[in-house]
Formats: structure tokens, sequence, C-alpha cells
């Protein structure tokens, strides 16, 4: 039998869905706690914000995703597939935001003025890691959105809606949950 870590990277390849996973309770809070401490860890070099906002932050980022994600399985007739569908996308995640921790490092803090980029003050690597940024951003999406696909019985591109909707949710509700301080 492969290892999670061999299916993890069948699955950032297109080659195996979430099925193959282990139906493992276990696997998945061990990946949920860390994708939410990776990510509260990455999410505070770029932006201007303390490691508590960020990690309040990713703890509801991956509580909404996770329990959107339990919802639509259901509505679907497919909440026995609840556990190996989250363990694909919180695995999915943690790689991505692991893959993404050089880039970050390197490219810096963004410069934000009242809450705008100041295009002036982009330095020229952080133009440069641009394109490689867009890049695993994409490469993320076609990977999540295989994830879905097999999890709900949909198209590639009834996964990427599914994402794209999500994403949306997601902004609107972090939004009015983490609201910027002053405001």
């Amino acid at each position: 039998m492969p290892s999670a870590v061999e299916i993890f990277r069948d699955i950032l390849l297109l080659r195996r869905g979430p099925q193959d996973l282990p139906c493992s309770t276990q696997l998945l809070s061990v990946l949920a706690i860390a994708c939410i401490a990776a990510q509260a860890i990455v999410r505070t070099i770029p932006a201007p914000v303390g490691l508590g906002e960020s990690l309040l932050s990713s703890t509801l980022e991956i509580g909404l995703i996770v329990s959107a994600l339990r919802l639509v399985l259901r509505l679907r007739g497919l909440g026995n597939r609840f556990v190996q569908a989250a363990s694909g996308l919180l695995g999915v995640n943690l790689v991505f935001t692991l893959i993404n921790l050089p880039v970050v490092l390197v490219f810096g803090r963004v410069p934000i003025e009242a809450g705008r980029i100041v295009a002036e003050q982009i330095t020229p690597t952080q133009m440069l890691l641009s394109p490689l940024i867009l890049v695993l951003g994409l490469w993320q999406l076609a990977v999540n959105a295989h994830v879905l696909r097999h999890s709900l019985n949909l198209s590639f591109a009834g996964g990427i809606a599914v994402i794209f909707g999500w994403i949306v949710l997601l902004s609107l509700l972090l939004s009015f949950l983490v609201a910027p301080q002053g405001v």
C-alpha cells in the first residue's frame, strides 16, 4: 500500500484522487492542525499582521472550508466521502503552503499603505517572483478542482466553479469576521 506522501504526490500531479487516501480521522486531524499552523506562520511574512490574527484567520478559513465541504457532500448524498475529501483538500493546501514558503520569504513584505498596495514601492525581486506566484496559484487551483471533481462527482469545470464560489464566500465571511482594526 502506498504511503500518504506518495498519494499526495500523485494527487498534486493529478494522477490520483482523494479516494486513494486512507479514511483516517487521525490523518485529517493532523493535516488540519498542520495546515492552520503553517498558514498562520506564512501569512505573517508578506503582510503586516500579527501571529494571533493570522492564526484566527487561518482557523476560520479551514473551519469554513471543511464545513462547506461537509455540507456540499451531504447535499449531494456523498457524506461518506468527507474524511478522505477533507484530507485531500487540507493536505494539498498544506503542501502548497510549504511550497510557497521560500517564495514568500524571498518576496518579503508587500508595500501596503492605507489598505492598498503601493505599486511604486514593489521591488524588482517581487516583480520577478510574481509570475512564479501566479503559476503556483494556478497549479493549486487545478489540484483543488481535481480533488473536488473526484469528491463531488463533478466535471473539472464544476470543481473550478465550486472553488471560485468558495473563494467569494470565504472572502465575504472573513471580511466580516476578521475586520481590520479601526474600521
